[in-house]
């Protein structure tokens, strides 16, 4: 299942002018340090300097941005069904001075091959509730042709026992008996359904295209999401108390880190961290 075209575009018309102030937010500072410190320890380092990247549903250009600046001589391609949205990622490319390493195009995540097929990419990420809103079964192989022999492909997706936790917590059986039966999520009302994933859901639908999976986590696992965490703006008391504080902050990072690396662990995760390598001659890449 997948959601509606009409349906994406009017979530993220809705957000996009409020989109980065998730930068704010304790919770998502935790998880995006932990995804950043997993892109350098599992992904750049198997990279050549000047990588071509894809980062499929890049919207704001909230991760384009942080992986050009860090890196002067990668390019990246931006592919997004909103506008509204990649409006702001030309603004970022503007402002930081890598304008020139920098294409957007727009179009259905679910037609990306076809959009981009004289293209491909040492790297292609595709973070958050991206996958969540297309079939993954049309996706995942369109990620797979696209990546160059040996290229990795390195998803940040819903997890599927997460989703039911959360959801149970906040009294709403429903929503947790269709993350479980259904594999379909939702954590709050104006947001469209996630297809939601396991550890071993990701690693068999990548494995089926032609993917090896090189490492699988999952991340926060110690510290979870708020209601007040599901939206643009605002923080639980808790978490807001707890991570403001920059010692205590480096405490709950490191034990997180620590950890990620335990594979027992990925399906504690609030989301599921996959870095996947394109398979070339019968075998890995």
């Amino acid at each position: 299942m997948s959601t509606s075209r009409e349906e994406v575009l009017g979530y993220f018309k809705e957000k996009a002018d409020r989109y980065d102030l998730v930068d704010q937010q304790w919770y998502w500072v935790l998880s995006d340090s932990l995804l950043w410190d997993a892109l350098v320890h599992h992904v750049f380092p198997k990279l050549p300097d000047d990588f071509v990247m894809l980062d499929a549903g890049g919207g704001t250009g909230r991760w384009t941005d942080r992986v050009l600046s860090a890196f002067p001589k990668a390019q990246a391609v931006i592919f997004d069904i909103s506008p509204d949205m990649t409006k702001h990622a030309q603004e970022k490319a503007r402002r930081n001075h890598y304008e020139e390493r920098l294409t957007i195009a727009h179009g259905d995540l679910e037609q990306v091959q076809h959009h981009l097929k004289a293209s491909t990419f040492d790297l292609i990420i595709s973070f958050h509730n991206v996958m969540g809103f297309v079939n993954p079964e049309q996706v995942m192989p369109q990620l797979a042709s696209l990546s160059k022999p040996g290229g990795l492909v390195v998803l940040f997706v819903p997890n599927r026992y997460h989703a039911a936790f959360f959801n149970i917590f906040q009294a709403n059986i429903e929503r947790a008996e269709d993350a479980i039966n259904h594999w379909l999520g939702k954590f709050v009302d104006d947001m469209p359904s996630l297809n939601l994933y396991s550890p071993s859901s990701l690693r068999n639908a990548l494995q089926s295209c032609g993917l090896h999976c090189e490492w699988l986590s999952g991340f926060p696992s110690l510290v979870y999401p708020g209601y007040e965490e599901t939206r643009i703006e605002g923080s639980s008391i808790h978490n807001q108390e707890l991570l403001r504080d920059p010692v205590m902050f480096r405490r709950i990072f490191d034990l997180e880190k620590s950890v990620a690396t335990e594979p027992d662990a990925a399906a504690r995760g609030n989301n599921l961290f996959v870095v996947a390598a394109k398979v070339v001659d019968g075998g890995r890449s």
